[in-house]
């Protein structure tokens, strides 16, 4: 059967054509894919108002040779889509759509991420914090394998306070070893995170937003290029653990 359901959430969308869309999706059961959703910029589409950005889906989709169709489609959670959304925590839902995006691999399913995506866009919208984008950011960073080691200076294996960073080890430099510049907070809310303790970051204000830009450059590092979003983050976080 070539029709399958699935759940999902938009990430992206671009033109086709005259009147259709490509919907980059990231579905609970089939993993990111993208789809085809026809006639959708047509005046008499019943769609085009739920194929938004940040969006989740319950759709039926039919698998074709190169994308897959969108059938069928309803409107689960609107998230960010919706009116009255400061555009600012809008941007920063793009950019974690983004990173989840650029981090996953086409059709491997993973509920654990799509679980922690659908809680992160909840959380951007009801509960900003300064700290949220970062905490998310770095658990995607663990949950596939991508996590920084901060049990020990890279170089000379030395543990205590640093105030240096490798970014192309992904490792902790001491006093001694060199290495980048980086806010000794920073890491430790790093370690935090790491250590499943993310309502005690969630907590701090980081006006400067030095742990969101570090983890940013994390990304970064691993996927070889900036994230298209940056710079549009909002005050971000919540009062409950992811």
């Amino acid at each position: 059967m070539k029709s399958y359901p699935d759940r999902a959430v938009v990430i992206r969308t671009w033109p086709l054509g005259e009147s259709d869309r490509i919907v980059n999706l990231f579905t609970l059961g089939h993993g990111k894919l993208r789809a085809v959703a026809k006639g959708v910029r047509g005046p008499k589409s019943r769609i085009s108002g739920l194929v938004q950005p940040t969006s989740e889906l319950d759709l039926l989709l039919y698998r074709g040779r190169d994308l897959d169709v969108i059938q069928q489609a309803s409107l689960l959670q609107a998230n960010m889509a919706r009116a009255g959304v400061d555009p600012s925590q809008f941007g920063a839902a793009l950019e974690w759509l983004e990173a989840i995006d650029s981090l996953t691999l086409d059709r491997h399913p993973n509920p654990t991420v799509y679980a922690l995506m659908i809680r992160g866009l909840a959380m951007m919208l009801d509960e900003p914090r300064p700290t949220l984008l970062g905490a998310l950011l770095l658990r995607l960073l663990e949950i596939e394998g991508y996590a920084p080691n901060l049990a020990a200076c890279g170089l000379c294996g030395s543990v205590g306070q640093y105030y240096g960073f490798d970014f192309a080890s992904s490792a902790p430099r001491c006093a001694g070893c060199g290495g980048e510049p980086v806010v000794p907070a920073v890491l430790v809310m790093s370690a935090a995170v790491l250590a499943h303790r993310v309502s005690e970051v969630l907590a701090e204000p980081d006006p400067s937003r030095d742990f969101e830009a570090f983890v940013i450059r994390l990304v970064k590092e691993v996927v070889g290029r900036g994230l298209r979003s940056s710079g549009v983050i909002a005050s971000l976080g919540v009062s409950q653990p992811l």
